[in-house]
């Protein structure tokens, strides 16, 4: 592994460390070698008289996701003019931007500390949280900046005639891929009608910007803020298509509904549906602009029904090689996967594999008729095989009534928000293994979940993409709940991992009152077996993150 090459370096510095030494009362087993030793007393409580002349401030992530469970730890230190931490200084922290922030204590700990844990609060839209330290006269800031949301968006049409009527469809999810509602929409189109809209998303984070071409062919910017995301789209106002067409190949796509069970409507209504995202990467995991995409339910063989929300317009791939539809189901329910959602893609507008779908890719779908709830639960176990650790969970669902549900179909993924940096020691005389220091906390640089390596995503430039898309896997150890309305889902990963990446499971079953089904269970990070940490004669597999031990995410090492 390169990043144990890299180790080296440092192994031998602390090699040469440690022969410089004399004996030592104490020591830690550390992963590159050493040993430490030293005395120290001190006294604690009450409030220092001694004035506090500067204040250390720092933060264990400069990112935080915008998820209710993620935190970043804050820490400020107190010191005096001889650089010499004070204890039992009174010092506040406070933050802004609507994050909230709870202070462990009020004052000072006998290493001259004062922690606190930062929340996004209810706000889950990108922005930059100010974070400030204050001690008598002395104020520190520090920022962390939310991020995780991001926006879809959909021309319909792509070209648009002029004077004709067309659409804008939006939807904003946060970093698990849950919609955002209720996120304040600003749109800014001149040349378009209304060239100005403002808003906020429904319950599925939607918002759809409805516009009136001009009678002027050309192009004309939309430039749209939600979620503290800037998104922008072209519209191309022409008498005839005049998007280019692609000149490659394009290889077989792929095509996804999240989620794949979802409920029925009322008539009238749409509250209910299923993100499509079709997705195009050519050679060398290069994505494919321009591909014309249509979305249709493949002569709808169940007589189910049902709209896209694009309806019938051909729809036209994105940078990332990503088109976005959804599917709206009407009041009939389907057959278990009853539904097939296909999409036939071609190379320009007159391509016969698009007009006669001979390429495409399918998807398939089941729509209830019956409410339901889902959720996830476990134990306290931790399954220890030879080279991996594995942990269960038990999935329930049930009808509007409380009755278990058999035969549900279920769908079950996983997202690695973030992963962590540090290593183990065993300290002298010590019964288990212990972190040296706080993780270093990273976010996915995976930011728009493509799995493809885009620029300025490599935060830590070491070519690749961190946390790795396989390094966490689930799998249903049943496609449908039994009788008793469960299922097991198992999360498997190699024991390196353990403790050093973090993995959000979401299990998606129906519709209830409205929502997507979803069901989410955190696990910040993935856990180890007790008995590897209290086992002294030899290291834990997880003892060094896979991820590296520096105090920096823009660190390979």
């Amino acid at each position: 592994m390169t990043f144990f090459k890299r180790l080296l370096p440092m192994l031998a510095l602390l090699a040469l460390a440690a022969c410089g030494g004399g004996s030592n009362s104490s020591s830690s087993t550390q992963p590159f070698g050493g040993t430490g030793s030293g005395t120290g007393t001190g006294t604690g409580g009450g409030t220092s008289t001694v004035a506090v002349a500067d204040l250390i401030l720092s933060v264990s992530s400069a990112q935080l996701a915008d998820t209710a469970s993620s935190t970043v730890t804050i820490t400020a230190t107190a010191v005096d003019s001889g650089r010499v931490v004070i204890s039992g200084a009174s010092v506040q922290l406070s933050a802004d931007s609507d994050a909230v922030i709870a202070q462990s204590a009020s004052v000072t700990d006998t290493t001259g500390k004062v922690t606190g844990t930062l929340s996004i609060g209810s706000n889950r839209a990108n922005r930059l949280i100010t974070v400030t330290a204050t001690a008598g006269g002395v104020t520190k800031t520090a920022t962390v900046q939310v991020v995780g949301a991001s926006v879809a968006s959909t021309l319909v049409p792509a070209v648009v005639s002029p004077g004709a009527a067309a659409q804008v469809q939006y939807r904003v999810t946060d970093q698990s891929g849950s919609p955002m509602a209720a996120q304040a929409v600003q749109v800014s189109a001149p040349g378009l009608s209304p060239a100005d809209a403002t808003g906020v998303t429904d319950s599925k984070g939607a918002f759809v910007y409805s516009y009136t071409a001009p009678a002027a062919t050309g192009s004309y910017t939309v430039m749209t803020t939600i979620g503290g995301v800037t998104d922008q789209q072209v519209v191309n106002v022409q008498a005839a298509a005049s998007v280019p067409p692609v000149t490659i190949a394009i290889p077989p796509a792929s095509v996804s509904a999240n989620p794949s069970v979802v409920g029925v409507n009322t008539a009238g209504s749409s509250t209910n549906r299923s993100e499509l995202r079709a997705l195009f990467i050519g050679a060398g995991n290069v994505p494919i602009q321009n591909v014309r995409v249509r979305f249709d339910l493949a002569g709808d063989a169940n007589n189910v029904g049902g709209t896209f929300s694009t309806g019938s317009a051909t729809l036209y791939s994105d940078a990332n090689g990503v088109v976005t539809s959804a599917y709206i189901p009407g009041t009939r329910s389907s057959p278990t996967n009853g539904v097939t959602v296909r999409a036939c893609y071609g190379t320009s507008d007159t391509d016969p594999n698009l007009l006669n779908c001979t390429t495409n890719a399918t998807t398939t779908l089941t729509v209830v008729s019956q409410p339901m709830g889902v959720s996830i639960g476990t134990n306290e176990l931790v399954i220890v095989n030879t080279l991996t650790y594995q942990k269960q969970f038990v999935i329930s669902v049930v009808d509007a009534a409380g009755n278990a549900m058999a035969g549900v179909p279920l769908s079950a993924s996983l997202d690695l928000p973030r992963y962590r940096k540090g290593y183990y020691i065993l300290p002298v005389g010590g019964k288990s293994w212990v972190k040296a220091a706080a993780d270093t906390v990273c976010a996915n640089e995976d930011i728009n979940r493509n799995h493809v390596l885009d620029a300025g995503e490599d935060i830590n430039g070491n070519q690749r993409l961190d946390p790795g898309v396989a390094d966490v896997q689930v799998q249903l150890l049943s496609a449908t709940t039994g009788t008793d309305g469960t299922a097991i889902a198992q999360v498997t990963y190699a024991k390196s991992f353990g403790t050093w990446v973090d993995a959000w499971l979401t299990v998606s079953a129906s519709g209830i009152g409205g929502t997507e089904g979803r069901a989410t269970y955190v696990l910040a990070p993935v856990p180890v077996d007790a008995t590897s940490l209290t086992t002294t004669t030899s290291a834990p597999a997880y003892q060094v993150s896979p991820y590296g031990y520096a105090t920096d995410c823009s660190n390979p090492n």
